[in-house]
């Protein structure tokens, strides 16, 4: 017998037997059986298309409200529910997609207004690649105009938006300390996608407008740069921080900076191989004999441009006010150029005078030994004196 048949007979035997259930199952159970069966499956089928019908309002609605989003991650969540639930969805959700796609670019964007530079650069990476994601979840439903907006989007947001945003950034940063983690983010980002040329060269390029010599804070940023992070930025503002070292034009400001920060022997250098005696004369004037550092003041003594005429009162003064202090005289006498400046009849009065207080020193040694032998030689002489008098 057919399953149609049974179908038909169950019915039968059901209407004959008043719709008793448990009769017809006394005398045809296997009817009884394929027909519950039979409503089993439409009731699954019927809970399948109202779940599958519920759910693609929800999206509908989802992609319709998305706008009420409150930030960027609120909204973010929304969309990827939306990129995930597109290929089970249907048509209807593609479609609703496809009419809010401008919506959704711009609400998207305006998030991304007042972040930082660090944070739009992995924004708009995250971005384009939900974007490539929704394109090519899109292609089943065969509607060109979402697929290829959503394609081509993704590359737009980094060629175009996101490189305008470096753009904007650079142009109007300050490059101090607070700069270096955001720069460092643009140079990983362009490393990334290979593009150096485009985004790197013109901010290094945009830096170099900046005053080397006279900008401390372009200084510290230099500074606080690392070759592992920063790469072509740490290279390029390194090495033209260095030509201005051998011999251009840096401010006090700097040098000063710089003798605070454990870089003392590059001062030192710098002032004795400085060219310009117009700049020359100006550090003398804000450093020379400004503080306790004398390597600051032989510096300038060393010198080929001698910008002062009192460089021997000073230098004599020195040896005079320290005379008890050989390590200081000695510093002094052997620093470049003081030969020259004191005079040699000067020099050979000085050193007269060193060795003279060396002698003295010596003396004052040996006298200070030959006392504390005695004094030693005097306690084991009483405590002798004291061993024999208990006996």
């Amino acid at each position: 017998m057919s399953s149609l048949e049974s179908i038909k007979e169950f019915f039968t035997q059901l209407k004959a037997n008043n719709f008793d259930l448990m009769q017809v199952y006394s005398t045809n159970p296997d009817g009884v059986y394929l027909v519950l069966a039979i409503v089993l499956v439409l009731v699954f089928v019927l809970v399948f298309f109202v779940n599958r019908t519920i759910k693609t309002a929800s999206i509908i609605k989802l992609v319709n409200n998305i706008q009420n989003s409150n930030d960027f991650d609120e909204y973010d969540v929304k969309f990827t529910k939306i990129i995930n639930e597109l290929p089970k969805r249907g048509l209807k959700v593609a479609q609703s997609i496809n009419l809010r796609k401008d919506d959704i670019l711009n609400k998207k964007l305006e998030f991304l207004k007042d972040l930082n530079i660090k944070e739009k650069i992995e924004k708009y990476e995250q971005i384009s690649s939900k974007y490539k994601k929704l394109s090519k979840n899109s292609q089943k439903y065969n509607i060109e105009e979402l697929s290829s907006f959503f394609d081509e989007k993704a590359e737009t947001l980094l060629e175009e938006n996101l490189k305008n945003d470096i753009e904007e950034y650079y142009k109007n940063a300050n490059f101090d300390e607070n700069d270096v983690t955001l720069v460092n983010s643009i140079v990983s980002y362009a490393n990334k996608y290979d593009k150096v040329g485009e985004i790197v060269n013109p901010m290094i390029e945009h830096i170099h407008s900046f005053s080397y010599g006279y900008n401390l804070e372009l200084y510290k940023f230099i500074k606080k740069l690392s070759e592992e992070d920063s790469k072509q930025v740490y290279k390029e503002c390194t090495k033209k921080f260095d030509e201005l070292l051998e011999n251009g034009n840096i401010s006090e400001v700097i040098l000063s900076y710089m003798l605070e920060n454990d870089e003392k022997q590059t001062v030192y250098e710098y002032i004795q191989n400085l060219k310009d005696e117009t700049h020359l004369r100006s550090l003398y004037d804000n450093l020379f004999s400004k503080s306790d550092d004398i390597d600051v003041d032989l510096a300038f003594v060393a010198n080929d441009i001698k910008v002062s005429s009192s460089f021997a009162d000073y230098l004599d003064n020195q040896l005079t006010s320290n005379w008890k202090d050989l390590a200081y005289i000695d510093h002094i006498m052997n620093a470049p150029k003081v030969l020259e400046t004191i005079g040699h009849i000067s020099y050979r009065s000085i050193l007269e005078r060193i060795e003279k207080l060396q002698k003295d020193d010596e003396l004052n040694k040996n006298i200070s030994q030959a006392l504390e032998i005695a004094r030693r030689a005097e306690s084991i002489a009483l405590e002798a004196k004291t061993l024999a008098s208990q006996k």
